[in-house]
């Protein structure tokens, strides 16, 4: 559990009331990482969103050739792991995640989440708006002509 100050300053989290921010603050966990951790791996269980604070994360994927691609990478206030949120049974991450910089973030359970979500349906959907925007952004910018690897 975490203090729900510390989730007000955050984008995604820009919309929700204070009583939202204190269900989600309840089930946040503050963690910190060390350069080249990973925070989750691709086409493992997507059980967790993360909630960088401070530090960089990497979003790396395999090429076709087998090369290791960094696409993507993720500062202060921005968020990983929304593939967890995608569905509710199992799903896995689409990407690695590594930090490359010592790194602070909250990490949240998705399943937890999705409690919250069947519990104040106005919360889910205000959540499910912010991932379906990072979605569409992330989308148009690894869409774009990617030089060759």
């Amino acid at each position: 559990m975490i203090d729900k100050s510390i989730l007000k300053p955050i984008r995604f989290f820009e919309e929700l009331s204070d009583l939202m921010l204190e269900s989600i603050s309840s089930i946040s966990e503050l963690r910190i990482y060390s350069s080249n951790t990973y925070l989750n791996r691709r086409r493992r269980s997507a059980d967790y969103l993360y909630v960088i604070l401070e530090g960089e994360v990497v979003l790396e994927i395999e090429s076709l050739t087998g090369n290791i691609v960094p696409i993507e990478t993720i500062g202060a206030g921005e968020v990983i792991g929304i593939s967890s949120l995608i569905e509710p049974e199992k799903s896995e991450y689409l990407s690695d995640a590594k930090t490359l910089v010592p790194t602070k973030a909250l990490r949240i359970r998705s399943d937890q989440l999705f409690v919250l979500f069947y519990q104040n349906f106005e919360l889910g959907f205000l959540i499910m708006k912010k991932i379906a925007y990072i979605t569409r952004l992330r989308l148009t910018q690894r869409t774009h002509p990617i030089p060759k690897i």
